[in-house]
């Protein structure tokens, strides 16, 4: 009885709220405005951007586009950075190549390698998802 209740609950908050957002069907056409509830803000394009009309872009509101833009990389923030370590000394050479560890924040007697590319202080020794997908492919029965 419960559950016909929740059913009849969940369907007409579905029924309340179906035009409100705008719904997309495939093979429908022009019948169903996947647009319908959606309200679109001005906009001011700046050039090198243009005005593009909704009808153009298919999109329920205009873009302001641009065909050909070059922006440069910028790493000019990270100039002067500096910190992280390398790799452990027991870590898989090729695996962890270029690899930059963060520094251990516990004193040397307190870090141990978990046979992943960095050295961990003891505090991070908990069972992680990667840890247990580690241990999931040492278990398979051959």
């Amino acid at each position: 009885m419960k559950s016909i209740v929740a059913a009849v609950v969940l369907a007409a908050a579905h029924v309340a709220t179906a035009d409100k957002y705008p719904v997309y069907s495939p093979g429908a056409g022009d019948s169903v405005d996947t647009c319908s509830g959606v309200a679109c803000k001005p906009i001011d394009c700046k050039p090198p951007f243009q005005y593009k009309s909704p009808e153009d872009m298919g999109t329920c509101c205009p873009l302001c586009w641009a065909e050909n833009i070059d922006v440069p990389e910028d790493r000019s923030w990270a100039k002067g950075m500096k910190g992280g370590v390398g790799m452990d000394n027991n870590a898989d050479p090729i695996l962890c190549r270029d690899v930059v560890c963060p520094k251990a924040d516990c004193p040397e007697f307190d870090r141990f390698f978990d046979g992943r590319c960095c050295t961990k202080c003891k505090t991070a020794a908990p069972v992680t998802p990667a840890d247990l997908a580690k241990s999931f492919d040492e278990q398979k029965i051959v």
